[in-house]
């Protein structure tokens, strides 16, 4: 808009006023305009022809403005509109009769400004002073504002990537001549089509298909419901372990079915293992080879021992079982908690060999009949059969069950018996690996297992349900149940010298006896008492003449008894940390007995 000047009079004393000549604003000049309207910074208005001045009176000498705009009070006094130039330096100019030039406005600055209000509520725009300055709604407070200038340089610190337009290669490899002959590899638009080709089933129909094809489906067909079956099958024997096993469950290591037995090693600590005569490093020593029937035991007369003589050391951890070799005795067999189970000989008094096969805690270990093979049991639910000379894993079986006692057959060495978690028992062929016979009747886990009657024609077995039964080999069915309100569970059985009697190490501090043939009755009035074992395994040995029984204790002591007057002869502390876990006699010397704990020492008592 132009200002309002005034107009050239002649004779500057004349006070007359001009008369203002109202016009109505022309709109082809408004629409004409090519480019924007200019803008003023003063609140005036009006717009004034300077040629449009006339004299209507030449005597008055003044001039007579033609206004061609009124605006009212308001529209004067309105603040300024429009684009304004952007140079902070520049001094506004408010007094009226300058003029601002127009501003070249941007539209792609207006396009981003508009869409990061319109995101983010804020804007860049100018100031009353021509400075920028950042505008937003009232709507959004300060920690609105704060978490969009956090999003934003998030999103501004994030790596970008060009996207690599993938080229497909002209030669795939050496041999594309073989594979494409003389055509060039297929392109990803042939591959496409050739993956997305309709098969012969969905052009024609099931019909279309040969009669082989057909066959072929059915077979695949019975084949996948066959192995659903199993599967559910499976699933349902699972179920039905979880719920054996639920009363043990925080006692019994996890059962994984991808779990596969650790690698197995073996290293020998002797000086050699044949010496110039060829002899194995199992033989017995001079004089002992001899031994094969029964001990004469009117001439074979024991005593208690008096004394520990000597400590075998070398679990990392504590000891569970300790065997002895059969008959001779020559070489003594440990099950420790490291996993590992060690051969130690009596006469060096030095561990001869170490096996290395289980990655948890060994429960129990057993020898064959003459002593070449031994079965070792453990926590990680497997069970391995062992070359003892050697110590090469003969085999390795499992039925992913936690085994807790183990014992060969007498009549058949190939034969071993294991009792379970999962209440059962069961019998394993060492030639095969599988599973002969299973025994079912006991409602809680297994514990011992021993042979009675004609050299082991019955079997008798105790478990966690305070029950003892007797088998007939190789029959599922009990023939007897042994069962009293009064009767606790016994974690061990041992059987007499005279195959007369068995004892079991009950949990009421006391070791009750019962005969061995016939009615298989408790002799209630013969009974061993005075030791601590509740809630311990601790093993009962007895000496070769039958005449005294010894037993561990939970403290960590010793006990002897004199069989036929259940009268304790001497009690010794044997082991530190823990209980006197297992004890054994030895079948030839007289006054011999070994001792093992949880302390992780074996010792020798004489």
């Amino acid at each position: 808009m132009d200002l309002i000047e005034g107009p050239d009079t002649e004779d500057e004393n004349e006070q007359d006023p001009p008369v203002a000549c109202v016009k109505r604003a022309d709109r082809r000049f408004l629409n004409s305009a090519a480019q924007p309207s200019l803008l003023t910074k003063s609140s005036l208005a009006l717009e004034v022809y300077k040629n449009g001045l006339e004299k209507k009176n030449a005597s008055s000498g003044g001039g007579a403005l033609v206004l061609m705009n009124n605006p009212t009070k308001n529209v004067l006094y309105q603040p300024v509109q429009g684009p304004q130039l952007m140079d902070p330096k520049r001094q506004s100019t408010d007094k009226p009769g300058e003029t601002e030039a127009n501003v070249a406005f941007d539209e792609t600055t207006f396009s981003e400004q508009r869409n990061s209000f319109q995101r983010t509520g804020r804007a860049l725009a100018p100031s009353s002073t021509g400075e920028t300055v950042t505008r937003t709604t009232l709507g959004y407070d300060n920690r609105r504002l704060e978490y969009f200038a956090k999003e934003s340089e998030k999103h501004n610190k994030r790596p970008r990537f060009e996207k690599l337009k993938e080229k497909e290669p002209l030669v795939l490899g050496e041999d594309d001549d073989i594979q494409f002959g003389i055509w060039g590899p297929p392109t990803r638009e042939e591959k496409w089509h050739e993956n997305n080709a309709l098969s012969d089933v969905a052009r024609g129909g099931i019909e279309s298909l040969a009669p082989e094809q057909l066959a072929e489906r059915e077979y695949i067909k019975e084949r996948n419901r066959q192995k659903g079956l199993e599967e559910e099958n499976q699933s349902q024997e699972q179920d039905i372990d979880r719920l054996v096993e639920r009363k043990m469950a925080h006692l019994l290591p996890p059962k994984l079915e991808a779990e596969k037995p650790i690698e197995s090693s073996t290293k020998f600590h002797g000086k050699e293992e044949f010496d110039y005569k060829g002899n194995s490093w199992m033989a017995p020593p001079v004089g002992l080879g001899s031994v094969t029937g029964e001990v004469d035991m009117d001439h074979h007369k024991c005593y208690v021992p008096k004394k520990c003589v000597h400590r075998f050391t070398g679990h990392n951890k504590g000891v569970h079982r300790i065997r002895l070799f059969p008959k001779t005795g020559h070489l003594l067999l440990s099950a420790g908690l490291d996993g590992k189970c060690k051969v130690w000989s009596i006469k060096d008094r030095q561990v001869m060999r170490t096996y290395v096969g289980h990655s948890a805690a060994v429960r129990d270990v057993q020898f064959n009949l003459d002593g070449t093979k031994f079965v070792s049991c453990s926590f990680d639910r497997y069970l391995r059969l062992w070359n003892t000379e050697s110590g090469e894993v003969l085999q390795t079986f499992t039925n992913r069950k936690v085994p807790y006692v183990v014992k060969f057959y007498p009549h058949d060495d190939n034969l071993f018996v294991v009792g379970c978690s999962d209440s059962k028992i069961v019998t394993y062929d060492s030639t095969t690996g599988d599973i002969t016979q299973e025994y079912n009747h006991h409602l809680a886990p297994v514990n011992a297992i021993i042979f009675v009657e004609d050299n082991g024609t019955k079997m008798i077995t105790s478990s966690d349900d305070k029950k003892i039964l007797v088998w007939e080999w190789d029959i599922g069915v009990p023939i007897k149940y042994i069962s009293d309100p009064t009767m606790h569970s016994m974690p061990v059985m041992t059987l007499h010298p005279s195959s007369q009697f068995f004892v079991g190490q009950s949990l009421d501090n006391q070791i009750a006896v019962f005969q061995a043939q016939n009615r298989f009755v408790m002799q209630r009035k013969k009974r061993f008492a005075g030791h601590q074992v509740s809630g311990y395994a601790c093993d009962i040995a007895f000496s070769p003449d039958g005449q005294f029984i010894m037993s561990g204790d939970g403290n960590g002591k010793l006990f002897f008894w004199e069989w036929k007057r259940s009268k304790i002869l001497q009690k010794y502390k044997a082991h530190d940390k823990g209980p006197t876990i297992g004890c054994v006699w030895h079948p030839l010397q007289p006054s011999v007995v070994f001792t093992c704990g949880w302390d992780g020492v074996i010792k020798m008592w004489e």
